[in-house]
């Protein structure tokens, strides 16, 4: 039974139900039958909603990001080196697409950024040189000149920068045709091609630069490039984005990569095992608060490091570290590769370590700081060599390093881990959950109706004096029941509200400890080069040194000093605390349910007249019932997870964005400084004296977001944990209903639902092949 059998099935189940069991049920049983609608439409729901599952690949340019995608579709599909040149402001995603034909959806920035980009790239080309500069600001200044003009050199390589003007004078810019309307519409350009080699060849046009062609070429003007394929890899929903840094001028390309990684389900931080683990590592997860960011959304668990080029050795220095003699070499590199991928993964988890430990350290003691190493010790590490792998599959048939066999590449190792990762949430994870839904109820109307016809045939007078007696006390254990489920509804509500009062009072505490960090954040304002400090100013306090290649962000750094003391605590309540009381709501549910369906069985067990069979359908009844509730409640805790995760995700990001309003007046009247003797001092004076006076401001602001934040998730939890006892509660009412609504049926009656049998629709089946195959 494939995907599109299911759909039919659920189409002639739903035939039944209206066709035969509405008009035998309508009456007596209209919310079983409400139940079994609302189990085709969330069976139909898994069905036709494809998830989205974005891996995002961050690191510098160079690092291998492309390089591993192709290794991954096992397709050469995105260019990779030099010659791709500036195009890494491009934010590049690989899809899968059933079609047997390769498709590119490139999109552009609007008219209107480019002609503001002219602008700044006009100010970057001009900028003179100051008394103020030291080392840095030269070699930024030289830098950023130099990015300007190959920039414009890329896009109007018969003019010159300071033709500037004459090209803002023209509606479309100069451009051609085809791209000017493109970013006058919005609509992206597409490229069609039968083999993935051609569509990578048909959209380099739009990609290389560093003066590969004499033509222009347009990627300074490229927003975002869509890859759709039929990469097999990739069906479960799966998509690979490869991230530019967020170093690029122009605001909607940055807001681009910064909403995909802000989006991203899934982050791997790729950096080559030469050179850049310690570069990486120190700049974006330490300097620039990566890490703590990813602790404080409760995202850790879905981040992982990859090192590229492990093959790329220097074999002399392995064997000398290895203590054997160069001599005594015999050829063998797979004990030296084997040394030198421990080696990196020692590395690379002490620099995690390290930056943990220091989290740690400035951070108001929590109660959980154990579990927050063990979760940093968890995070995966691979080291890869894709243009081995891409060798070994027939792909790279040039390759001339280290020949290694698919799996000593390591390629394939992450390749299982992609899809381990992202296995609760695939699309075969949602077709399996809707067969399981659509088995359950198969098997729960159709005993329905066999229990009816069965207590038809086997009904006396006896029988039904016996069975009041057991409606008696069925119905007493279920109305306990009851009561116990809305004993643990009020109970979770008040730990709910409690655990939130308690997180409030403790961040309460931290604001004047906040204020005393200032001091800290203004000696590290004190380093920063001027031309870098007044370019962040005028990119409202975010900027991107290409000389020193790291991000400083001025409102990242106030909100530190508030953030840097929340993540143990912030962990304790939206990690331990609430994540233990979703168990607990769960724990005592299923133990109610446990208690009353034991007391159920026990007073079946007493009856004497039963119809045959009748005891243990009603077992399989209430098994079933336990089936459908751990499925509801698998859903429930799902939702759950994910909404507490972009509650955590929203108040970080929160903090920041808060910290940039508060500072915007200061910021934009420091950047209008004139320059001269003296740029340094008054810029400073200027963002320290507002940062100092509205500092406390600013924290009593964050405080006061987060306890309407985490209200808000109160709020939005409650139902979601009455749900959970709500289902308990479903459970129950079914059992009633299996059990307790002993009708005596007619004899025309009891053919109507011999009739409504006789159609009912065969069970769903579905074998691995088709599980195997979903997108069939």
């Amino acid at each position: 039974m494939s995907v599109a059998d299911l759909h039919a099935y659920i189409r002639s189940f739903s035939e039944w139900i209206e066709m035969h069991a509405a008009p035998l049920l309508q009456v007596n049983h209209a919310s079983l039958l409400d139940s079994w609608r609302e189990e085709l439409a969330s069976a139909e729901r898994l069905l036709d909603e494809k998830p989205e599952l974005p891996i995002a690949l961050l690191g510098p340019s160079q690092q291998g990001k492309s390089s591993l995608i192709n290794a991954i579709v096992g397709e050469t599909i995105l260019p990779v080196g030099a010659a791709v040149g500036a195009c890494t402001c491009v934010v590049t995603s690989v899809h899968y697409e059933s079609s047997d034909k390769y498709r590119a959806e490139i999109e552009f920035i609007s008219l209107k950024d480019w002609a503001s980009e002219l602008f700044a790239l006009r100010a970057a080309a001009d900028a003179a040189a100051s008394e103020e500069d030291v080392d840095a600001d030269r070699e930024e200044q030289e830098l950023q000149k130099a990015a300007a003009l190959e920039k414009f050199d890329a896009v109007y390589r018969d003019k010159r920068v300071s033709e500037i003007e004459t090209v803002l004078e023209h509606a479309d810019l100069l451009l051609p045709k085809e791209i000017a309307l493109a970013m006058a519409t919005g609509q992206p350009i597409a490229v069609v091609e039968d083999k993935p080699i051609s569509l990578r060849n048909s959209i380099r046009k739009y990609l290389v630069g560093r003066q590969q062609h004499q033509d222009g070429q347009f990627w300074p003007l490229i927003s975002r490039l869509r890859i759709y394929g039929k990469f097999d890899v990739l069906s479960n929903g799966v998509e690979l984005v490869d991230l530019p840094g967020l170093n690029d001028p122009n605001p909607a390309r940055e807001q681009v990569t910064k909403r995909y990684l802000k989006d991203a389900q899934y982050i791997w931080l790729v950096c080559n095992s030469q050179s850049g683990i310690d570069r990486v590592f120190s700049h974006l997860l330490r300097d620039d608060g990566f890490l703590l960011r990813l602790f404080l959304e409760g995202r850790l668990d879905v981040f992982s490091v990859i090192a590229t080029k492990v093959d790329d050795i220097n074999l002399q220095a392995i064997l000398e570290h290895m203590g054997k003699d160069v001599e005594d070499y015999d050829g063998n590199y797979r004990p030296v590769l084997e040394h030198r991928r421990k080696e990196i993964e020692a590395h690379a988890r002490d620099r995690l370590a390290s930056i943990a430990e220091d989290i740690v350290a400035k951070a108001d003691p929590g109660e959980h700081g154990a579990a927050f190493f063990d979760r940093i010790r968890a995070i995966p590490v691979f080291s890869i060599s894709t243009a081995a792998y891409s060798h070994a599959i027939g792909k790279s048939p040039l390759y001339t390093g280290m020949k290694l066999s698919e799996r000593e590449s390591q390629v394939p190792d992450l390749i299982a881990h992609m899809h381990s990762i992202t296995f609760a949430r695939s699309y075969k994870t949602r077709v399996e959950a809707s067969f399981r839904r659509l088995q359950l109820l198969y098997s729960q109307a159709n005993r329905f109706f066999l229990d009816r016809i069965r207590r038809a045939e086997a009904d006396t007078v006896l029988a039904r004096t016996e069975w009041s007696e057991f409606v008696r006390v069925a119905t007493g254990s279920i109305s306990e029941g009851q009561v116990a489920l809305d004993q643990i509804k009020g109970r979770a509500a008040e730990a709910l509200h409690q655990h939130r009062v308690a997180f409030d009072e403790r961040l309460a505490e931290l604001e004047s400890k906040a204020e005393k960090n200032l001091g800290g954040v203004f000696s590290r304002w004190d380093t920063i080069n001027w031309r870098t400090l007044r370019a962040a100013l005028q990119k409202n306090g975010v900027w991107y040194s290409v000389a020193l290649g790291r991000e400083f962000d001025l409102n990242r750094d106030l909100a530190r000093a508030y953030l840097d003391l929340v993540p143990l605590i912030w962990d304790d309540y939206f990690g331990a605390q609430l994540a233990g009381l979703t168990d607990q709501v769960v724990n005592e549910t299923r133990e109610e349910l446990r208690r009353t369906v034991a007391r159920i069985k026990g007073a079946i067990s007493m009856l004497r007249h039963q119809p045959h069979g009748f005891q243990d359908s009603i077992e399989t009844s209430l098994a079933t019932a336990s089936d459908s509730f751990k499925l509801r409640i698998g859903e429930v805790r799902a939702r759950l997870s994910a909404h507490i995760q972009r509650t955590r995700q929203e108040l970080a990001s929160g903090m920041v964005e808060s910290a940039q309003e508060i500072m915007r007046p200061a910021y934009s009247l420091a950047a209008a400084d004139r320059g001269g003797a003296g740029t340094k001092k008054r810029m400073l004076a200027l963002i320290v004296n507002h940062a100092r006076l509205y500092g406390p401001k600013l924290f009593l602001s964050i405080g006061q977001e987060l306890a309407e934040g985490v209200g808000a998730l109160e709020a939005s939890m409650i139902p979601q944990l009455t749900k959970i006892v709500s289902y308990g509660g479903h459970v129950l009412d079914q059992s009633r209903q299996n059990t307790i609504n002993h009708q005596i049926v007619g004899s025309d009656q009891l053919g109507a639902f011999r009739s409504a049998l006789g159609h009912y629709p065969g069970a769903p089946e579905m074998g691995r092949n088709s599980l195997d195959n979903i997108n069939a």
